[in-house]
């Protein structure tokens, strides 16, 4: 039974995180396989709202989704964008990078569940050189507001989760991530930098990871590359972003 400040993991592939306690409010992130959670509020029927361990998000949520944590003593987080698993029931599951499996006695779990992995896992595990080479894999991934997957992403999502594959852990808003790392000049850019845009009342909307000097990936419509000038990011000639700052993050959290 879920109460007050019980301790959470995610065993679906995906749980939507809402601003209100109904199906059809907003979604404002999501929360992965494995990622755990504190329930700080218990609503109506099966709503919980829950706090996000990885980065302190809230939201509401489907409790149906999520179990009471037991220890897990080996975590492996998935690297690959999609990988396929066969559930103890016989369900396959599509877990998605980012997920956490756990590794216990010789037998992968995700909960109380019992997983086999339909793919090799040393394409499941194989770590990244760097934030960029994440972010490259999820061109074309459609763009969804509140997503972090191959299935659709915002984009903080995108840079959130590309930064987290390699070990870097950051906000999830890009309004939080852009008061984060060191500030960098646009002539001492360099690839990896993140850069942030502005609408006119100078207030942070958007991110990417800054490719090469002319060049950024981002989430707009769906991931993709596009010209980055002093001014933003360009496409097919028309200014569709205009720059805010850019930032580095070599730290670790």
């Amino acid at each position: 039974m879920v109460q007050l400040d019980s301790q959470l993991t995610c065993v679906v592939a995906l749980s939507p995180l809402r601003v209100q306690a109904s199906d059809r409010a907003e979604m404002c992130t999501q929360a992965l396989a494995g990622e755990s959670a504190k329930c700080i509020e218990v609503g109506e029927k099966d709503w919980i709202r829950i706090l996000l361990v990885r980065d302190g998000y809230t939201g509401w949520v489907d409790r149906k989704q999520w179990q009471l944590q037991s220890i897990d003593s080996n975590p492996f987080l998935i690297q690959a964008p999609v990988s396929s698993w066969k559930r103890s029931d016989g369900v396959c599951l599509e877990l998605l990078a980012g997920s956490e499996v756990s590794l216990n006695d010789d037998a992968w779990c995700l909960g109380s569940w019992s997983l086999e992995p339909l793919d090799s896992p040393d394409l499941i595990f194989a770590a990244h050189d760097s934030a960029i080479d994440v972010a490259k894999q999820f061109l074309g991934a459609p763009y969804l507001w509140g997503g972090k997957s191959a299935f659709g992403m915002d984009c903080s999502g995108l840079i959130q989760l590309a930064f987290g594959l390699v070990g870097i852990n950051v906000p999830r808003d890009a309004k939080d991530q852009a008061n984060v790392g060191e500030a960098v000049l646009w002539e001492s850019q360099m690839p990896g930098d993140v850069a942030f845009f502005a609408n006119a009342e100078q207030r942070v909307i958007h991110v990417g990871i800054i490719t090469n000097a002319h060049a950024i990936v981002h989430a707009a419509g769906e991931v993709r590359t596009d010209e980055l000038t002093r001014e933003g990011i360009m496409r097919d000639g028309v200014l569709t972003h205009s720059i805010h700052s850019i930032r580095r993050w070599t730290f670790s959290s």
